[in-house]
This record gives structure tokens, sequence and C-alpha cells, in this order.
């Protein structure tokens, strides 16, 4: 061990050099322990062990990373060409495809039910199916795919053809005449001779019925008879054309067999002459009438009915519709199965590259790792072996053991650390209690002033507070929908807070679900005002703005679907927009509600005046929450600044105490004096050696 002496010798040794020589006794320490001789990676310096350890290092590193890098290179660029063009590709054209699928499958809800939201839902999926055709485009250039191209120009030029034939189809079915034309047969010209046979026998059942008699009695039965199996032919007739179900048409021949009857029963009466001259000449009427009539559902009812026409909407819908239909799902799976296939193979071949890189990079970090071993266990003896005996030296003295001294091992930094470690313990200790002692009063600063605020910042939940004032409007407007924004620092209009009943639509506040519109523009990248989006311009004047219906709008354009509306399916038609203004007029946020309902029948109608007016006055409430939680973001911001202020106060004062201390001063002053007399001795050695 190497003792530290308090004598005048030995402050005369060498600080920076005091183990580059051996030492006798004037320097105050035994010879035994300095005077052996290091070998020459002992005597050199830390900074040149580690220089050179980590120069064999970097080059290692530089070698794994070279040959890493030229070996996945290659698969680097196909997964960059992958993700860039052909994952969008396939991508757009699974959503195409899905597109397509829900016009074709919207254009059939529309021919079986008439429902008018297929016909909304078709124009939404056209609309998206054109977008994905046109996304697709560039990057069908971008890739160079000429087929590809065309397959594209085909399918726009069939879409534009399904288009025309859609509307013709929804013009048939809005068209019952039209679309059914065993229907408009019974409809017209059915109805018509029907309507003259039941006229002329009601005529003939009056006229018999005047002076009624035996035979009149019996004429007027036979007439009831005709005239209510004529009647139930009729509806007959009417249901089968309206369901075909064959019931009816059964219906319809059991009641024309009575009718047949009954009408055999009259003319048999009007032979025998038991008619008047006017009865015979409505009679013969009818049976023109009636003649005619029955002709209709044999020749030109039945036949069309029992037919794939009896829908010509339908018709047109399977035999033009559906294979342009086909030939667009063809084209589409086309330009899928090919782009899915290319996917494939660049997939693989990637997987291939990446592979043989993974396999060089084992191959060669296992040899930069056994080398890395060597040069650390090296390092390790040379370095931190001594640091690691002259740590257990510090813990003893940690643990009140002031005695303890170090070993002189090395030439190097260690060693001089090692020589001047006991003359520094005191006051080592002596800072060490200073820092204590800062650290402990930052601590229980932090411990006091933080809680504070976290204690301040629970007394109020600001998203929920912020969301009953959402709903609460909402309520109180009779709102089907809603949205709070809040402005930022760089003049954007944060979503914070989104409900939507009709589409089930929960987000920020306290669902737990982010919100995923993206924030509003309030001004453009030229710096000029953005006056086309509502919520945009009510933050900008401060002024609150009422719209009945949105897409009839002048002072905006909706020419084409709003944000919300296009990325959630939704029809937004009455609005009302209310800046969040505090007391000094200005504007913190944005309340927006959408849709008003009639609390009566539930229709959609625009926002009352008097409660945009009674809104405005409730819009102070969100001001001063948005206030009170400003105030709580200021206060954690200054608590963060204080601690960084106690952090950076503490080590300047630990600094500036250690560097004015006696002990460095005087200290400073040793080193320069051993440097003076090395160089003196040095000196005085070569005179000798020349004298020899």
């Amino acid at each position: 061990m190497i003792e530290a002496n308090s004598s005048s010798s030995e402050s005369e040794t060498p600080l920076d050099d005091a183990v580059d020589r051996p030492m006798n006794t004037e320097a105050g320490v035994p010879v035994t322990a300095v005077s052996q001789k290091f070998s020459p990676l002992r005597r050199m310096r830390i900074s040149r062990k580690i220089t050179i350890g980590f120069a064999i290092l970097v080059l290692l590193t530089l070698i794994v990373a070279g040959l890493s890098y030229l070996s996945s290179n290659d698969a680097s660029q196909k997964i960059e060409s992958t993700n860039r063009l052909r994952v969008p590709i396939a991508l757009e054209a699974a959503a195409a495809e899905s597109n397509l699928l829900r016009m074709l499958s919207t254009t059939r809800g529309y021919l079986a039910l008439g429902d008018e939201r297929f016909r909304n839902d078709y124009l939404a999926a056209r609309i998206a199916f054109e977008s994905n055709l046109d996304n697709l485009e560039p990057l069908l250039a971008a890739e160079g795919s000429e087929d590809q191209l065309a397959l594209l120009g085909q399918l726009r030029t069939a879409l534009n053809n399904y288009g025309e034939k859609a509307e013709e189809l929804f013009i048939l079915r809005d068209d019952q005449l039209a679309r059914e034309p065993a229907y408009k047969i019974v409809a017209t010209e059915g109805t018509e001779l029907a309507g003259n046979v039941l006229l002329d026998t009601q005529k003939l059942i009056d006229d018999v019925a005047k002076e009624p008699a035996v035979t009149d009695v019996a004429v007027l039965e036979d007439l009831a008879e005709f005239q209510s199996s004529f009647l139930a032919m009729l509806s007959g007739l009417r249901s089968y054309t309206t369901t075909r179900n064959r019931s009816y048409r059964s219906e319809y021949i059991a009641n024309s067999q009575v009718n047949d009857l009954a009408w055999a029963r009259l003319q048999a009466r009007l032979v025998r002459g038991e008619l008047d001259e006017d009865q015979q000449a409505l009679i013969n009427t009818i049976d023109e009438n009636r003649t005619a009539f029955l002709v209709l559902p044999e020749e030109e009812i039945f036949p069309v009915l029992e037919s794939d026409a009896w829908r010509q909407d339908l018709l047109l819908f399977r035999d033009e519709s559906v294979p342009l239909a086909d030939r667009m799902l063809a084209l589409l799976y086309n330009i899928t199965a090919s782009q899915q296939l290319q996917l494939q193979v660049e997939l693989a071949q990637g997987k291939n590259s990446l592979t043989n890189s993974r396999q060089q990079t084992l191959t060669i970090g296992f040899i930069a790792i056994l080398a890395g071993v060597f040069l650390a266990f090296v390092l390790r003896a040379n370095i931190v072996g001594p640091v690691s005996r002259l740590t257990i030296v510090s813990e003893r003295i940690r643990g009140g053991d002031l005695e303890a001294q170090a070993i002189v091992e090395s030439a190097d930094e260690i060693g001089v650390l090692a020589l001047t470690f006991n003359r520094m313990t005191g006051q080592l200790r002596s800072t060490l209690g200073q820092v204590r002692q800062e650290r402990d009063r930052a601590d229980n600063l932090l411990h006091v002033v933080i809680p504070i605020g976290v204690e301040l910042a629970s007394e109020q939940d600001f998203d929920q507070m912020l969301e009953k004032m959402l709903v609460e409007a909402k309520s109180f407007c009779q709102a089907d929908a809603g949205s709070l924004y809040l402005r930022t620092e760089d003049d954007m209009l944060q979503f914070v807070i989104v409900r939507n009943d009709a589409k089930n639509l929960t987000q920020g506040g306290t669902s737990g679900n982010a919100v995923t519109f993206p924030p509003l523009r309030m001004v453009d990248e030229h710096g000029h005002p953005n006056r086309q989006n509502v919520a945009a311009q009510v933050a900008l004047t401060g002024e609150s703005i009422n719209i009945p219906d949105v897409y009839e709008s002048e002072a905006f354009d909706f020419s084409g679907p709003p944000l919300f509306d296009e990325q959630i399916g939704y029809r937004t038609h009455s609005m009302l927009t209310i800046p969040l203004k505090n007391s000094l007029g200005d504007v913190k946020g944005v309340l927006q509600l959408l849709n008003a309902k009639d609390p009566d029948t539930g229709d959609i109608i625009p926002f009352d005046p008097n409660l945009q007016q009674m809104m405005e006055s409730f819009s102070s409430l969100a001001v001063a929450a948005l206030e009170a939680y400003i105030r709580e973001q200021a206060l954690r911001q200054e608590i963060q600044q204080l601690r960084i202020e106690i952090d950076e106060a503490k080590l300047q004062k630990t600094v500036s105490e250690t560097v004015d201390s006696d002990f460095f001063q005087d200290l400073q002053a040793r080193a320069a004096d051993i440097r003076r007399r090395r160089r003196s001795n040095q000196a005085e050695d070569k005179t000798v050696d020349s004298g020899q």
C-alpha cells in the first residue's frame, strides 16, 4: 500500500508523471511500491488505450456494417419498391373491388326494394370507386405498366356504361307502368274493358230491377253471379299481375269458369227472348268488352308475366348491367391478380436477400464478437481491473474506513488517481456532503410544489367538463351531432370531442377513443385566412354562424361533401357554429352542432336563432374550462422550469466550491512545482550520462 504523507518532501512528488520513473524515499512513499518496472501496455495512458480499443471496435463495426449494407441493399431496395408502389396498388385495387361490389349490391337492393337509401349508397360507392381508379392511375403510371393502364382505361369505359345503365334502371324502377308490361296492360286496357263490363252489367241490373217479375228475379240472380265472378276474376288477375303468385292465377281461372257459366245462362235467356231490345243491346256491348278483356290474360298478360320480361328493369339489369359489372370485376381482377403476383415475387426476392444478409451478418458478427471479447478482456485487465479495485477502496472509505489506501498498479491515469486518492478523500467527503444537502433541499421542494400542482389539477376533470359542455349543448339544441375544437398556438383548430348519434360515433373526452379527424387550418400556407371552412371562419371573426342547409349555402363552398360527411358517410343539413371567447374577446375554441331535430317529428330542421343566442351565453362556461386548463398547464411548466433552475444552481454551486477550495489551489501549486523539479532532475541525469 502507498500511504499519503503530509511532509514537505511528499508535496514535491510529481502528479502527472509520478509513476513514469522509480521514486525514492524523498517522495514520501516506500521505494518498493513504485520502483517496479511496468509493461508498455501498463505505462500507456488510458486515453491511448481507449482510443486504440475503440479504433479496433469502430473498424470491426464498420466492416460488419459495410458488409451488412452491401448484402442487404438489394433487399432494402425491393422492400422500398414494394412499400412505395406495390402495396399501395394492391390496397387501392382491393378497395376498388370492394366498392364495385357495393355498387352492384346497392343497385340490386334498389331494384328489389326501391329504398332511396340504396340509391344514395350506390352514388357513394361509385364516387369511392372512381376515387380508387384516380388513385390507381398515377401509381400504375409510376410503375410503368402500360398493360395495366390499358386495363384501367377499359375499366373506366365500362364504369361509364354501367353508370348510364344504372340511371336507366333507376328510372324504370320508379315507373311501375314502364317496368311491368303486364301490370300496364291490366292497369290501362284491362281496367278500361273490365270497367265497361261492370258498368254495363250494373245498368242491366238496374233496368231489370225496375219491374221485377218471376223471370226477372232469375235474370237478376244470373247477373249478380256474373258481376261477382267477373269482379273476382279481375281481382285475381290484378293480384297475379302484382305478385306473380300462381295461386291467384288459379283463383282467376276458377272465377273465369264460374263467370262463363253465368254468361252462358244469360245468353240462353237472350235466345229465349226474355230480354227487351235495350237489355239485348247492353248484353251485346258487355259481350264485346268481355271478349276483348278475356283475350288479354291468355295472349298478352300471362305470356309476359310468366317470362323474364315481366320486370323490364330486372331484365335490363340481367342482360346489360350484370355483364358490364362482370367485365369490370374481371378487369379489376386482372389488375389485382397481376399486382398480387408481382408482390409475392418481390416479397420472395426480398426474403431471400434478407436471409442471405442475415447469414452474412451472423458470420461476420460472430468473428467481430470474438475479436471484441478478446479486446474487452485485454482492456478489462488493464483498465476495469484497477478501476474495480480502486472502487473497492472507495467503497471502504464510503463505509467509514478512512485509512484505506489504493495500490499503484500502472503508470496511467489510474495510477495517478491511486496516488492522489487519499489526498482528495477529505475534500470529496466534504463535497459529497454539500451535494447531498443541496439534493435534499431540491427534492423537498419538488415533493411540495409538484404534488400541489397535481392536487389543483385533480380538483376538476377537464375532459369530462368539456364533454359535458358538448353533450348539454347537443341535448339543449336537439342536435344529432356535434364537435368541440381547441385553438392551438400555430392557428389550427384541433378536434377535442366528436359525438354523432346517427353514426354512433364517440371520440375524445372520457370515451377513451382517440379523435381521428385531422386539425383544421385557420390560415393557408400563404398566410391567407381560411374563409371556406365554417369553423375556421368563426374562429377568425369571433362571430357565430347559423346555416339552415350547408349544401344550399352561398357563403361557403359545399359543392362537394364536407370533410366530416365524407369521412363517416354522413349528410349534414343544418349547422350552428359558435366561438368560445373569453372576456377579452379572444377565441379559444369553437363549438359546432349539426342537424337540429324537431322534438315531435324527429325531422332535421334549422337551428332556432333564439337557441343560438342562448348557446352563445352558454359558451362562456366552456371558455372558463379552457382558461382553467391553460392555467394548469402554465403551472406545470413553471414547476418544470423551477426544477431545471434548481439543478443548474446546485451544479454551479458544487463546482464553484470545489474550484475555490484551498485544497484545490494548493494542489495546483504543488503540481506546478513538481513539474519544475522533474525537468531539473532530467537535465541533471543527462549531464551525468554524458560525463560517463
